[in-house]
């Protein structure tokens, strides 16, 4: 599908990978558990991942921050790796302020005067609110959109029906921006146009549904829309 930027009147962005960079807790992994902390990192991010997907299918959710920290336990033991209950917990609290990528505030504050803008994610409320409060991007965004409520996780449809009903705005009129492939062809087969936003070196997905358009970062992305 190509992009039909004429008709987009509402962009809603993936927050993690996406706004924000998950890999500002590294420093933090690396001060508490040294040699250990890019493993750990690796398996944290990927067991999050497969938790969300686990638990929507087995029908038990569980909100995203206590998820992570379920994910987080888990790579602590499959490293092998002992970490007290402050150090959980301080991990955790880096959630609230993680970084967000460098051309973010530039590329929303450009968007903000054309496009009603959203953040769309699998986080829970909190965690959202507290990251764009920490990164002064509530100015920019119109609506923090959560999986919570409706109590799955992407790629359900239901979750990319909340764009629509949040921004008042059908599926024709929305652009949905992620980092994550899997994410992006969720998307797509619900019938949002996308923009795979392509921070680091990957393929997409062959689930036979491609992005509209391929962009590196978020100010690259606006080039193409405000052009």
């Amino acid at each position: 599908m190509a992009l039909n930027a004429e008709k987009i009147k509402g962009i809603a962005f993936d927050a993690y990978g996406t706004l924000f960079d998950i890999a500002s807790i590294d420093f933090l992994l690396e001060q508490i558990f040294d040699d250990r902390a890019r493993q750990i990192a690796a398996q944290w991010r990927r067991k999050q991942l497969e938790y969300t997907w686990l638990r929507t299918l087995m029908g038990q959710y569980k909100d995203f921050y206590e998820l992570t920290r379920d994910a987080l336990y888990y790579a602590l033991e499959a490293t092998n790796t002992s970490a007290d209950e402050a150090q959980v917990r301080e991990l955790m609290q880096q959630y609230y302020h993680l970084d967000v990528y460098p051309e973010v505030r530039n590329a929303l504050a450009r968007l903000r005067g054309t496009y009603r803008l959203a953040i769309l994610s699998n986080a829970n409320p909190s965690l959202l609110e507290r990251a764009v409060a920490y990164n002064g991007l509530d100015e920019w965004l119109d609506e923090i959109i959560s999986a919570d409520q409706i109590r799955q996780y992407k790629p359900v449809p239901g979750i990319y029906q909340l764009a629509e009903k949040e921004l008042g705005l059908p599926a024709e009129n929305l652009l949905f921006a992620s980092s994550n492939t899997w994410d992006v062809a969720g998307a797509t087969a619900y019938g949002l146009q996308t923009a795979w936003v392509q921070r680091r070196r990957s393929v997409m997905e062959r689930l036979d549904v491609k992005p509209a358009v391929t962009a590196a970062n978020l100010e690259e992305l606006a080039d193409m829309l405000l052009t």
